[in-house]
């Protein structure tokens, strides 16, 4: 069966939001172009941990009926993405990428969940992961809750950890773009693997709040994408002070 949104989900989200600013793509529309191919691609890849449905339609609607009221709130407002499974999300498990953490669920999002939120951008889902993002060490491939994650160029090679399904789910077109974490190559080593571009910010550009703790003086959050103008437009939308994480700089982009 031939993949009709191929060419569209591929698309950079300079791209992608362009279209959707001249309404001549709607955020439901590109939405469900991505939940097709999550539903179609991401079990071969053990990219997703949760897939947020309706959560997502939700946010699309909304974004929708912002941007056709002349309410739009930036260039990734309607643009979907996914979050590495280390970042809470209110309602919906964290699992950390580890068993003994399958079930876990916080009562409010991380930071740049919430700054993402409010950018107007689409949760598709939570991302696979090393366990505890390879803080207590690993040696193999398959040290995660749902198991090795793997390279949609070979599947028969791995994606990089710990930011395994943010490096698969970009590369493969299942998401706009992604937001992985790094303690030291886990945003790097993905992005190499898989071949998108990966932006491993400055200590202190982006609030680690509501993320699990690896080394407080090494951990970075940023994104995956499939340029450096995607990845700046998302740096530019997590970065910035915040009063839960007293290490997060209020330096310009």
């Amino acid at each position: 069966m031939p993949d009709l949104h191929a060419d569209l989900c591929f698309r950079p989200v300079t791209e992608l939001s362009d279209l959707i600013r001249h309404r001549k793509l709607s955020p439901v529309e590109l939405t469900q172009a991505y939940l097709d191919r999550i539903r179609r691609y991401a079990g071969e890849m053990n990219a997703f941990v949760t897939v947020t449905d309706d959560i997502a339609m939700e946010q699309a609607r909304e974004a929708e009926r912002e941007i056709a009221r002349g309410r739009r709130r930036g260039p990734l407002h309607g643009i979907p993405y996914g979050a590495k499974d280390l970042l809470a999300t209110a309602g919906t498990r964290t699992t950390w990428g580890a068993a003994p953490t399958r079930n876990q669920r916080f009562d409010q999002d991380a930071t740049v969940i919430r700054l993402l939120r409010e950018a107007g951008a689409v949760l598709l889902g939570k991302l696979a992961m090393v366990e505890f993002a390879g803080c207590l060490g690993y040696r193999f491939a398959d040290a995660a809750l749902t198991g090795p994650g793997r390279n949609p160029w070979d599947l028969s090679r791995w994606t990089g950890g710990s930011s395994s399904g943010p490096g698969a789910a970009v590369a493969s077109g299942l998401v706009g773009f992604a937001i992985g974490t790094e303690t030291w190559g886990s945003i790097l080593c993905p992005s190499a693997f898989c071949g998108v571009t990966g932006l491993r910010p400055t200590y202190g550009r982006v609030s680690r709040a509501g993320g699990m703790v690896g080394s407080y003086t090494l951990d970075k959050i940023g994104p995956l994408a499939r340029s450096a103008g995607d990845a700046r437009l998302v740096l530019q939308a997590i970065s910035g002070p915040d009063p839960d994480d007293p290490s997060a700089s209020d330096e310009p982009v």
